[in-house]
């Protein structure tokens, strides 16, 4: 691919023949005779191009386009434009770097300019829900905070122990019981010592799916409405025209980071749908131990 930073904007060419054919293009430049004008364009390449110096012509897979004083054009790798031309060659080099990823910044911001509209829609059908159920990320996030909230619908007993979940990375929910007396003399004699009685054992009485859309990287609210929305809003406010280098390196890297949030989001509402289905949840009611506590839950699983 080669670049080449024309006043208009920059111009990207595939073939490495179309340079070549340039006007006053010499790829046999003798650097003693010339006098190094201007950077005009850069290349990198799978296959080695010749130097374009006289005394050189050494292959490498990336370098530059350069003008003269005189109006004939190059091609030089990094560390001929060093050698032959020195500081200057250097210090325009770095420039045209700056100046090309400035103006390929702009270009990809203007690009996603014009999709803000298509944008907004998109989260806002994420947001809704982007099928018949009308479940989408509000609900989600509505409905399950209660789950990893204190005092917003659920039994403080469910949830520690939802938390303790997301802490410990398991999902089977365990009660304990009283053993029976053949369970607890197998005990013994696993373990070689008699054991006080009653003796307590742990019994699995359900596995809940969809604990990962509770995990703080998956919140809905914070993808799509404190960063996605609050950003395009103040993007849209901004003019690219006039973003410092810095601006446009911050924002590029934002616009990057969209489409990995929105596919993160869609990700957390199928399994916050998984997640907030009243038989998903009802194993919990076991670790529930006051009996009002067990109406709040049941009013919750209900609501679902």
């Amino acid at each position: 691919m080669i670049t080449i930073n024309a006043e208009k904007g920059l111009i990207r060419v595939e073939d490495w023949a179309d340079i070549c054919s340039r006007p006053g293009f010499d790829d046999r430049l003798d650097p003693t005779a010339h006098q190094l004008a201007s950077i005009i364009g850069r290349y990198a390449f799978k296959d080695r191009i010749p130097c374009g110096l006289s005394n050189c012509r050494t292959p490498h897979t990336r370098g530059y386009v350069v003008a003269t004083t005189d109006g004939i054009e190059t091609n030089i790798g990094k560390d001929c434009g060093k050698t032959y031309f020195g500081v200057d060659f250097e210090t325009m080099s770095k420039q045209f770097d700056r100046d090309i990823t400035e103006k390929e910044n702009r270009e990809t911001l203007w690009s996603f300019y014009f999709k803000l509209e298509d944008l907004s829609q998109i989260i806002a059908d994420i947001r809704c829900g982007e099928d018949d159920l009308a479940r989408g990320a509000d609900w989600v996030h509505k409905k399950s905070r209660p789950l990893i909230t204190f005092n917003q619908g659920c039994p403080q007993d469910v949830v520690q122990r939802v938390r303790e979940f997301l802490r410990t990375g398991t999902n089977t929910v365990f009660v304990q019981r009283e053993a029976s007396s053949a369970e607890t003399e197998r005990a013994e004699e696993m373990q070689g010592r008699k054991l006080p009685r009653p003796h307590y054992v742990e019994e699995a009485v359900g596995q809940i799916a969809g604990l990962d859309s509770l995990q703080a990287e998956n919140d809905l609210r914070e993808i799509l409405v404190i960063d996605l929305e609050t950003q395009i809003k103040a993007f849209a406010e901004r003019d690219i025209d006039h973003m410092t280098y810095a601006e446009l390196d911050r924002w590029v890297k934002w616009v990057g980071e969209v489409e990995p949030k929105l596919q993160r989001a869609r990700e957390a509402v199928l399994t916050g749908r998984r997640l907030l289905v009243a038989a998903n949840l009802e194993c919990l009611m076991h670790v529930i131990r006051q009996e009002s506590d067990k109406e709040q839950f049941a009013k919750y699983l209900k609501s679902l």
